[in-house]
């Protein structure tokens, strides 16, 4: 991903989570994350739905039951194209939902499609996956 960002030449930040309840932790800004100068809210959150101790949806459903905390832009961004994990996804609150590319030149499309409509000052409002 790191790679993909240089190559698309997106300076957004990019913070990365081990696994799903690093990604809460990071979200609530405990722990190793409290300082914001250091670990900055994220306007967007990529999820996968394969992570280890809490999965996307578990975070995504964390997250959605979350009313103190601002909620960032949330785009599954998984291997799985199945209908059930999509619908999942959007009943769950996820305003986007990407199949992975295969490939460095289709990841580094994918993160220029993310940037335009999620990161730049024109970007869209959110709108929950369809």
């Amino acid at each position: 991903m790191q790679r993909a960002l240089e190559i698309a030449r997106i300076a957004n930040p990019l913070a990365v989570a081990a696994d799903g309840q690093e990604a809460v932790d990071y979200l609530e800004g405990i722990g190793p994350f409290a300082d914001r100068q250091s670990h900055p809210f994220p306007r967007l959150l990529l999820l996968d739905i394969k992570m280890p101790r809490m999965n996307g949806f578990d975070v995504l459903a964390w997250l959605s039951a979350q009313s103190q905390i601002s909620r960032p832009a949330v785009v599954m961004l998984s291997s799985s194209d199945l209908e059930s994990d999509i619908e999942k996804a959007r009943l769950l609150g996820a305003d986007d939902y990407r199949v992975k590319p295969h490939g460095l030149n289709a990841l580094v499309v994918l993160l220029h499609q993310l940037h335009a409509r999620w990161l730049t000052s024109e970007a869209r409002p959110a709108s929950r996956v369809a």
